[in-house]
């Protein structure tokens, strides 16, 4: 993906939003300044008609420097029935040497201790909803109700159950709905809830992935975006399938800058990360 052309596009969706949305674009990072344009991010802030951050994270699917993984904490009971344990976002990305992540699939407690609304903590056994493989293993089976996003042995990304004999790499799912299926949204536009949110997304080429974090629930910074509100945000730039993947207070952008410093590029609903199951993250390949 040519950097400069990337720059291009960048500086007219900014340019777009300021003009119709009383927004800006925050300087773009480049997180591998040795494969320029390979991998890089930035954060748009919308001031009307409500406070919001959007940071984005953009993927050159065709980068040889690059590989995209999803990465599950330990499997805390073996044959039993938890799937993952809950684990510090930013450890897990450290563990895996990740280079940039966000949070990806919903999960349920399987502690004993859980109530209607668990106290969520770093070891919780849980239960992820939907699929996930990682490096061709399954760790969470496909599941009635959800959209699955997997990567195939050739780095091309899909949406929708993998077929029989499918070469699944990676997989995650969504939570609760589709975003963007064939260039239409799905969501409801009378759709008003509005929360933190993350998403995924690329176009027909099949050469980029686009992931976004919202940030929300914070009055005065960013106070969140519906479904379909999300959905139109992906759509506008340039994904023609896009699915809403887990958000509330695990909505998380982890990334590794140049410097080799790992921090959170949002700012999490709950004040600090929760931890999660599961995350979709890129590596660069060695």
């Amino acid at each position: 993906m040519n950097r400069k052309y990337m720059k291009k596009i960048l500086s007219g969706l900014a340019g777009f939003f300021l003009i119709c949305s009383f927004a800006y674009a925050r300087e773009i990072i480049d997180l591998l300044p040795d494969h320029p344009g390979a991998l890089f991010c930035w954060t748009e802030t919308q001031l009307k008609p409500r406070p919001l951050k959007t940071h984005f994270l953009m993927i050159d699917l065709t980068s040889k420097s690059l590989e995209i993984r999803t990465i599950a904490g330990d499997d805390p009971d073996g044959n039993g029935p938890a799937e993952s344990q809950l684990t510090s976002p930013v450890a897990l990305f450290k563990k895996y040497n990740a280079v940039a992540a966000v949070n990806a699939n919903a999960f349920d407690s399987l502690s004993k201790e859980k109530t209607a609304h668990p106290n969520w903590f770093e070891g919780q056994p849980v239960d992820i909803h939907g699929m996930v493989v990682s490096e061709g293993k399954t760790v969470s089976p496909v599941e009635t109700g959800r959209t699955v996003f997997w990567i195939d042995s050739n780095q091309k990304p899909h949406l929708g159950n993998p077929v029989e004999g499918a070469s699944v790499a990676e997989a995650v799912s969504d939570w609760f709905s589709p975003l963007i299926v064939n260039s239409n949204v799905i969501p409801d536009a009378s759709d008003s809830e509005k929360h933190p949110r993350t998403a995924l997304g690329f176009d027909d080429s099949g050469k980029w992935l686009l992931l976004a974090v919202v940030d929300g629930r914070q009055p005065g910074y960013s106070e969140g975006v519906s479904l379909y509100e999300l959905a139109k945000i992906m759509k506008a730039r340039g994904c023609t399938q896009s699915i809403n993947l887990d958000g509330g207070g695990s909505s998380i952008m982890v990334i590794r800058e140049p410097d080799n410093t790992v921090g959170t590029l949002n700012r999490p609903s709950d004040g600090a990360p929760r931890p999660v199951p599961v995350l979709l993250a890129v590596r660069k390949r060695y």
